[in-house]
């Protein structure tokens, strides 16, 4: 071969050059939902406000999704009446508070992903405000698979309980079968215009982003994450919450 010459490349490597391109162009935004209530905590403030380490669970829930470096923006999504979280303040200038929280979760992600001004092919994460343990290999995880399968996806963790189906009376009706079965987390990842129709389409009734995606015949990817990725409901969820936190402090601090 001569020295200089022009090697002419394939189709197919072509395709892949031009895929990796425009990979390159698309950006990774993230949203934390902050707009609930939860009644369920049964604490005078919303629960996403409640201290643990020295911090609310918010800032804990924001601060592990920005253990990423590819995130390039993050909304915190809040209800427009929540005058707590218009006072916080965030050091890390990708985080930006968005008074634009809706009546249901999906509304809320809906408005989100519209006050952030992504484009149709970037990708959005969604992450809950009360699950502050998000541990930072497993979002990386969740990026890599989405990224490598060019597919959305959700954390998740295999069911190990027996579960039973109740009746109307609170007895047991018969055992379901495990198999098979996961319990959702999030973050969950996906293709903003993908997420974005799915939401329209399937209405506000989903409980999360997968759910839509599956109402419109899509099969998103389970990406098996831990189950210290906890969601605070109830009061004893905060103690595990709190346990955990403080082991990872000790942990950093040792």
């Amino acid at each position: 071969m001569m020295l200089g010459a022009t090697i002419p490349l394939s189709k197919f490597t072509l395709k892949c050059v031009v895929s990796m391109m425009e990979q390159e162009k698309q950006k990774l935004i993230a949203i934390v939902v902050a707009a609930g209530v939860g009644s369920r905590m049964k604490s005078a403030s919303p629960k996403q406000y409640l201290m643990i380490e020295g911090k609310t669970m918010l800032e804990h829930s924001v601060e592990a999704m920005l253990s990423d470096s590819r995130i390039q923006k993050l909304i915190v999504v809040i209800s427009p009446a929540d005058l707590l979280g218009q006072q916080m303040k965030f050091e890390d200038r990708r985080v930006e508070v968005a008074r634009v929280g809706g009546a249901t979760r999906a509304l809320s992600v809906k408005n989100g992903i519209a006050y952030s001004g992504a484009d149709f092919y970037d990708w959005v994460l969604i992450h809950d405000a009360a699950r502050p343990c998000l541990q930072p290999e497993h979002l990386s995880h969740l990026i890599d698979t989405c990224l490598e399968h060019n597919k959305g996806g959700i954390l998740a963790v295999p069911v190990n309980d027996t579960l039973k189906l109740a009746n109307c009376d609170l007895e047991i009706k018969k055992t379901v079968s495990r198999e098979n079965l996961w319990r959702a987390q999030t973050p969950q990842m996906f293709r903003v215009g993908e997420l974005s129709s799915a939401l329209e389409m399937a209405g506000s009734a989903v409980t999360d982003e997968a759910s839509a995606l599956e109402f419109i015949g899509t099969h998103p990817l389970l990406i098996e994450g831990t189950a210290t990725n906890l969601k605070v409901t109830r009061p004893e969820d905060l103690w595990l919450a709190q346990a955990i936190l403080s082991r990872k402090n000790r942990k950093e601090n040792s």
